[in-house]
């Protein structure tokens, strides 16, 4: 009869690497509100209308600037002040601009805020959805786990052998930290008026739970023979 021993369990390490990034903003978000109160419905819809014309115009004067106009929400309703008159109609557009090019965000929200009728608030800091910067947060993730991995295998006399499972543990880029809207602006009288704005650092975090594979550790640390088993990291 032939008996045979039971196999050791491969020894394990499981680790989380981690990273964080602080850079610079890639997009500004601007919103602009119209916001029309009349005695009819379609006087509101008509100044509205003319309003947000202006709003599109001095989009448009920005030039490449601005990279993308979006109308958000749009709303006619009747605004009750006084129950004791009737209800005036107010016609709403909310309009989200999108600026690449961060130096003029100061200077176009100057310019809309000279608008009568028009409320703006922003910006809103953010890297763009295809940033290489959440690349770069992922695989300095990956490296700092196969540190953590190599440093925790020496510390008992081993090595790493292989790799046996990887996945990530979350990627902050879509909970970046962004500054927060300002108030809405009041209508800018003419003259000399500039934002001088200071866009804050995004910070991007990458994190990755890795499992590698490990020689067999130094009997010595045990002191008896072969040890089995696995070894967390965090």
């Amino acid at each position: 009869m032939n008996s045979s021993s039971p196999r050791t369990a491969e020894p394990q390490v499981v680790v989380r690497g981690e990273a964080l990034l602080q850079v610079e903003p890639e997009l500004a978000d601007v919103w602009v509100t119209v916001r029309v109160r009349a005695r009819d419905r379609e006087s509101a819809l008509q100044r509205c209308l003319s309003v947000q014309q202006q709003v599109t115009a001095v989009a448009a004067a920005a030039g490449d600037a601005v990279e993308a106009v979006e109308t958000s929400t749009a709303s006619v309703h009747l605004e009750v002040r006084d129950r004791r008159a009737p209800g005036e109609p107010v016609a709403t557009v909310q309009t989200r601009l999108t600026v690449g090019r961060l130096d003029a965000v100061g200077d176009l929200v100057v310019e809309l805020g000279r608008l009568d009728d028009v409320d703006v608030s922003g910006p809103g800091w953010r890297l763009r959805p295809d940033s290489p910067v959440q690349e770069r947060a992922r695989l300095d993730a990956v490296r700092d786990a196969v540190r953590r991995a190599q440093q925790y295998a020496a510390a008992f006399g081993a090595r790493l052998t292989a790799l046996l499972e990887v996945g990530d543990a979350g990627l902050g880029g879509g909970g970046l930290r962004v500054a927060g809207a300002m108030t809405s602006m009041a209508r800018f009288e003419d003259g000399q008026v500039h934002l001088d704005l200071t866009p804050p650092r995004q910070e991007v975090h990458g994190a990755v739970e890795v499992r590698f594979a490990m020689s067999e550790p130094d009997a010595a640390l045990f002191g008896t023979g072969k040890q089995e088993g696995r070894v967390l990291g965090g």
